[in-house]
Formats: C-alpha cells, structure tokens, sequence
C-alpha cells in the first residue's frame, strides 16, 4: 500500500523558536551557507490504510529532493520522540529560511508554537539513526530498513507513538542543505510516499459495548475488557481471547489468532455480567470485522442487555464474577463502602474509583 497522508514542517535553528514552514511546497535538512541548521519533519498516518492486526514485512521511503548546494551528503532517518504540528506558515521565495509561525507550528523550540516545547532545542529524537543513504543531485531518493519496517509496526500497534521521522543531515560542515518536496507540492508525483508491505493471518474485530454503570448516556469510562471468541458448536469452546482497554465509547479492537469461521463473541468485565453475542457471528482473516452491541438488546444472547439513556448496555453488579447479580454482590460493596475504600477495585461498580451507595444501588437494582 502506498500512504500518501502525511505532515511535514522544518526546524529552522532559530533562538527565537519563531519560524516555520508548516504549508510550504518544501521541507530542508543539512546547513546552510552561514552554517543554519534545517530538520526535516515527517509523520504518515499509517492506521488509516493498514489494517490493525497486520505484520509489517517491508517498508520504504521515497522523496523528491528538488535543490540543492552540495554533492552527495548523508540524509538520516531518526524516529521522532515529542508529537510535532504543521500549521498555516507558508514561506516565500525558495522557502529556505522559513516564515513567521503559526500557532501549532513546530520550530526549533516548540512542538506545538508557541504553548508546548521540545526537551531540547531542535527537537528530541532518537540516537541511533533508522535508516540513512547518500543524497546528491535532484531526483527521487528512497530509504529502506529493517529499522523502518520496526518503526512502522510500532506506529501501527500504538498509534500515539506515532511522531514520525526525523531527516537528520549533515550538520558538521557548511553549506550541506537538501530541500525535499513536501505534501504541499504543486507536482503530485514529487509528493513523499510511503510504501508499506504487509501480511494479515489474524482476525481483526473492532466491538463496540457499553457497561451500565460506567456509562453516562455520552460516554464511559474506559476500562479493560476481555473479548474472547467461542466455538458455535456445543459446548463452546474458548479459541481465543484478548484484553484491551477501551476507549470512551466502549470501542475496542482485538486481533485474534484464529482461522474464518463462525464465532459467538464474548464480553467480560471485572463486575458485569458476561455477556454473549446473539447468534455466532462470521468473522474473516485479513478483512476487519465489527459487531456491536450497543444498538439492540438482540445483539446480546438471551437480549440480555438493559436500555441506559438510549444505548442497550451490558449489566453491572456481577462483582464476584459467579454469573448473576445478587446479595452477595451487594454484600460486598457494602462491605467496602463501610470504610470508603478506594481505588481500581471490584466494588467500584461505576468508575469513580471509590466504593459508595452509588455503586450498591446499581447492584440492588439489578439484584
């Protein structure tokens, strides 16, 4: 797959921390004349156009560089440490000494102009390089690495680890700089592109639940969910299971190592009750599958949900996780609201991360 959505901006060493080019047709490495140094910016948004489950097995990069003062010159690549912005700065000209920053620019002293900063001036990045060629006169450039290919899957599995690279060139001499085409580009052809190889051999599903108490009719608490996929036949068994925290709509994605077939999709929570799907439903390698069992009772087996301000959400109050609500439940989160205690326990029914009447009232109610 080739990823064309990105962004990109330039580090103009500046004491100041008040250029930047984040609208620019270009983006510079190296140094200048007067021996000003320039960092390239770049960051490809690879969730997007490959699928969560997903091994990366090949990755390369390829960029037009369009001017230049000097002959063959090493461009790095470093992973990038701090989130960056590219905003409405747009220099003039050949571009090579930046403009004024707009407010969510990078500069040489901000990440984010001019509220949010680098550790250190001129951007935190990594040590070790993650890839690195010569580059000489105009034409297309392209790095390849095993480093890359590790970058790349990292990004894919923790998305907010995504900063980018770095193009890091050779700073120790004057006169090295390299100006790349940027996203902005008036040729399209000159654009950076990402080219990423991949194999899928798991099941990807995204779920979408809601546990009743930790809902409030907007949003949930987000909380670690178990997933776990069964066989449909008699007596059920268990051929994969996966736990991830869920965001605040109860979204969650799971890759599963299991082969096409019909699966019953199973919902646990440290005290709700588990909950399963209504029939088996198909799910498909290399494809990403989504079920969700907010918008009908029926999408739970037995409609076993309960309607909370117009989302169908699984039943709280299950705490010692035995199958059903009851006096027991209630017994001890009354037995911990007694002396106020606190913290990520199983009597908090409801997210506050304190056992309290609140929480006995869910289990009362649903005893």
């Amino acid at each position: 797959v080739n990823i064309t959505l990105c962004n990109d901006n330039t580090l103009y060493e500046d004491p100041t921390g008040e250029t930047s080019n984040g609208s620019g047709q270009y983006f510079f490495t190296g140094t200048t004349v007067s021996e000003q140094i320039r960092r390239g910016l770049i960051k490809f948004y690879v969730k997007k156009d490959i699928p969560q489950c997903a091994v990366i097995t090949n990755v390369s990069l390829r960029l037009h560089m369009s001017r230049t003062i000097s002959g063959d010159k090493n461009v790095e690549l470093r992973n990038v440490e701090k989130d960056w912005g590219a905003s409405f700065s747009d220099a003039p000209g050949e571009e090579g000494f930046g403009t004024q920053a707009e407010s969510g620019d990078a500069t040489w002293l901000h990440t984010f102009y001019n509220t949010e900063t680098w550790t250190n001036p001129g951007g935190d990045f990594s040590a070790n390089p993650s890839a690195v060629i010569p580059v000489g006169g105009v034409g297309f450039y392209t790095w390849n690495s095993p480093q890359m290919i590790q970058d790349v899957q990292s990004w894919l599995n923790d998305p907010q680890t995504n900063y980018g690279w770095m193009l890091y060139g050779t700073e120790d001499e004057a006169a090295t700089a390299k100006r790349f085409d940027s996203r902005e580009n008036d040729s399209v052809s000159f654009r950076p592109v990402l080219t990423v190889t991949y194999i899928v051999n798991d099941i990807s599903l995204y779920t979408a639940s809601l546990i009743e108490g930790f809902f409030d009719g907007i949003e949930m608490v987000p909380d670690t969910l178990k997933i776990t996929l069964r066989n449909q036949n008699s007596p059920y068994a268990p051929v994969d299971s996966e736990k991830g925290l869920s965001n605040n709509l109860g979204d969650l994605n799971n890759c599963f190592s299991a082969p096409t077939g019909m699966y019953y999709i199973v919902v646990n929570h440290r005290n709700s009750i588990e909950t399963w799907s209504k029939f088996p439903v198909l799910l498909t390698q290399n494809y990403g599958d989504y079920y969700n069992f907010t918008d009908a009772a029926n999408k739970a087996y037995g409609d076993n949900q309960v309607l909370k301000l117009g989302s169908y959400c699984i039943y709280s109050g299950d705490v010692d996780q035995d199958g059903l609500v009851d006096i027991t439940d209630g017994g001890l989160v009354d037995n911990d609201a007694s002396v106020f205690a606190t913290g990520y326990i199983p009597t908090d029914v409801n997210g506050d991360d304190l056992a309290d009447l609140a929480d006995a009232s869910i289990v009362d109610n649903n005893a």
